[in-house]
């Protein structure tokens, strides 16, 4: 199979195609919501990946992490992403580290991370490198998704460094993989030309009420 031949099926032109391909793309976390986006942005056809984790699988990740399987448990999650990548496309070139501590020449970031501090870090950074920054968060039963480029984080979300954020645990398998997939949606939109959500507007969503919608932020 060509490369053309896996992806032909994608509603976009061979020029946008060829631009995803090539596109520097990096995702900063790989548990949940940062699986997911891997996941659809490699199945669009995105061949240039960079990532971003230092932890391993472990059990209490099963429940909605896509890459959390019996044979990665307690495997680098940077070392499985990138073997289920190339079990997708074998071209897919993935370059892994441990802890984010730059772009790495990205032109896009999308942020997997689950915790407020890390969160910041990576919007803070994206917002000096001037490169956009695709939010995305799941809790519980919830999740919100949006494309930051010159919209402040810290303005959104009403960030006071003084604060103590706790990290979610408590976390849908459905929830992950809609917030990841929206993000990696709106990253394929920024690439491509297409128009996608920017802060301080945000697409939110509640599975438990069967609701989606869009509000501002901050």
């Amino acid at each position: 199979m060509t490369y053309h031949e896996k992806f032909s099926c994608n509603s976009l032109t061979s020029s946008q195609q060829d631009e995803l391909r090539a596109f520097p793309i990096a995702i900063v976390g790989l548990g949940g919501t940062g699986g997911f986006a891997l996941e659809n942005l490699v199945r669009l056809g995105a061949e240039n990946i960079i990532v971003f984790d230092h932890d391993r699988f472990e059990l209490s990740n099963f429940n909605r992490q896509i890459l959390a399987t019996e044979d990665s448990l307690d495997i680098k999650k940077t070392s499985a992403a990138a073997d289920r990548a190339r079990s997708i496309n074998k071209r897919t070139r993935i370059r892994a580290y441990s802890r984010f501590t730059g772009p790495k020449n990205a032109k896009i970031v999308v942020d997997g991370a689950d915790n407020v501090e890390t969160k910041l870090r990576i919007a803070r950074t994206a917002r000096e490198k001037k490169i956009p920054l695709v939010f995305s968060s799941a809790n519980s039963f919830r999740g919100i998704v949006t494309v930051f480029t010159n919209y402040r984080f810290e303005k959104a979300f009403q960030i006071n460094e003084n604060l103590e954020y706790k990290k979610c645990s408590s976390i849908l398998a459905p929830v992950a993989a809609i917030a990841g997939s929206f993000a990696a949606s709106q990253a394929l939109n920024y690439i491509v030309g297409r128009p996608y959500v920017k802060a301080p507007e945000a697409l939110f969503f509640d599975l438990f009420k069967n609701k989606f919608w869009r509000a501002e932020l901050g």
